[in-house]
């Protein structure tokens, strides 16, 4: 930016709009003028013209009987300047004042031999003053002329004469014979200019009025217009790492400050839940990964200390154990972390049948433990991502599991427009007060189902998160025995082909 425009927002608009109204005015002012000079010059020629035809017919009345009298009313003003000049070129009659207005004044010429009665010339003439004051700068007029055949020589002579009518100075008698004459008459432009004088006045004060005003609106409405903004940045310098919940204060008004505030706050509220998931999840981490790296420690330690008495199969298989346990509390913490805004909508389609045959059938393989069973209503698509769904319905299975005594089933079908996905068990089951707290991270119930069997404590969590990355859902729904999950995805058109 220039050095000599200012830097405040307030101070540049202000001087901008002071600078455009300048040029505005300054162009209005001598466009107008220049208008109103072109209209007021056009409208003296007229009234000139109209008065050279009243000098031209006065002559034409006189010749043919009028006489002088005819001359005397020919209606000119006191201040009209004329010259009628003969075809010799000898001026027969001037206005008094042009000679004194111009000494050196030299008589206008003839019209040109041979013209026809209604030839009319423009011309235009410099008056010399000298040292006259009042027309030093008005000195160049414009003149009309025109012609007039046939005038007695009674209303001719004597020639030279000054005065401010036709028939200044005349005789009335005169040898037999006539003339013709060319008339003149100047054009003048003395109410142009003093119209243009009083225009010229009146803007001379309007103007400078105006542009002061101008640059008081707008400073003044520019300081009210980046009042809200002051406003958002006093309340964002009062934003830090431990106050997150501050919000800009949003303008009642509609414009563009508004919608700022409102980003401002949205962008706001994205960082608040960014920041409150990175501290939940160094929360969790460092309250879940405590205990099984601090078994882990202490089974190597004492088998380091006595090596010879540690049964090192058995160190190995318990380390191998605490270590998959840190792996799955490490993945699910990860997955939980991620922001579902930045994730991709779901492309794929997925038939959550064969999901639950795979894993019924994955189970089915392990040896021990309750038995898994499921019942399949047709084909179940849904879209989504194979892996999470696949994770979903493990981490169900898992849960279902560890608290069954002998039986596990698995249901899917498809319900209006969604696709319904239950795991019952006839384990001990979930109290109606702890269906929702049981989705919490590391939730811990009662001693009939705490975690156990090397469980993270994540995985319904994770269930349920996956479920809404999907744009579904996952409950504790009542059961006549043991836990009922259920999971209800929106359904997906059929496109013949599994996930």
């Amino acid at each position: 930016m220039s050095r000599w425009w200012p830097v405040s927002v307030r101070r540049s608009t202000a001087l901008a709009a002071t600078l455009l109204c300048v040029v505005v005015f300054a162009l209005g002012w001598l466009g107008t003028r220049e208008f109103l000079d072109s209209r007021l010059t056009d409208q003296a020629r007229n009234t000139t013209h109209a008065e050279l035809d009243r000098m031209a017919d006065a002559y034409r009345v006189a010749s043919l009987g009028g006489g002088r009298p005819a001359l005397a009313a020919a209606g000119l003003s006191g201040d009209a300047m004329f010259e009628v000049v003969a075809d010799s070129g000898q001026a027969v009659v001037s206005s008094a004042n042009l000679r004194r207005w111009s000494p050196t004044w030299t008589t206008l010429p003839p019209a040109p031999a041979g013209v026809s009665a209604d030839w009319t010339t423009t011309t235009r003439v410099t008056l010399r003053p000298g040292e006259h004051p009042q027309w030093r700068e008005y000195r160049t007029y414009t003149v009309l002329g025109r012609v007039v055949d046939d005038v007695p020589t009674g209303l001719v002579e004597p020639v030279g004469r000054e005065g401010a009518t036709l028939d200044s100075g005349l005789s009335g008698a005169g040898a037999v014979g006539s003339h013709r004459l060319t008339l003149y008459l100047f054009v003048l432009p003395w109410d142009t200019l003093r119209t243009l004088r009083m225009y010229d006045d009146t803007l001379r004060f309007f103007v400078p009025l105006a542009v002061l005003l101008t640059a008081l609106v707008a400073w003044f409405s520019a300081g009210r217009a980046l009042r809200p903004v002051e406003a958002i940045r006093r309340e964002l310098a009062e934003v830090s790492g431990s106050r997150l919940d501050r919000r800009v204060p949003v303008p009642r008004s509609r414009d563009e400050i508004a919608r700022l505030a409102r980003t401002t706050n949205t962008t706001l509220d994205r960082l608040q839940h960014a920041h409150d998931r990175q501290e939940r999840f160094v929360a969790d981490a460092s309250h879940e990964l405590r205990s099984p790296l601090a078994n882990l420690r202490a089974g190597l330690e004492v088998a380091i200390a006595h090596p010879g008495r540690a049964d090192w199969p058995a160190v190995a298989h318990r380390s191998l154990l605490d270590v998959q346990r840190l792996q799955r509390i490490t993945a699910d913490l990860l997955q939980l972390a991620a922001d579902p805004a930045e994730d991709p909508p779901p492309c794929g389609v997925v038939d959550l049948a064969d999901v639950v045959r795979e894993q019924v059938a994955e189970h089915a393989l392990t040896a021990g433990g309750p038995t898994v069973e499921s019942v399949v209503d047709g084909p179940a698509p849904v879209a989504g991502e194979p892996v999470r769904l696949e994770r979903l319905l493990r981490n169900l299975l898992d849960n279902a599991v560890r608290h069954a005594h002998s039986a596990v089933a698995v249901r899917v079908a498809r319900s209006a427009g969604e696709v319904v996905l239950e795991v019952l068990d006839d384990g001990p089951g979930i109290p109606p007060a702890d269906r929702e707290r049981v989705f919490d991270r590391f939730a811990r119930l009662d001693d009939a189902r705490t975690r156990d069997a090397g469980g993270s404590g994540l995985g319904l969590t994770l269930a349920r998160d996956i479920a809404a990355r999907h744009g579904g859902s996952l409950r504790v729904e009542d059961s006549e025995t043991g836990a009922r999950l259920v999971a209800r995805l929106p359904a997906a058109q059929e496109t013949g082909g599994g996930a």
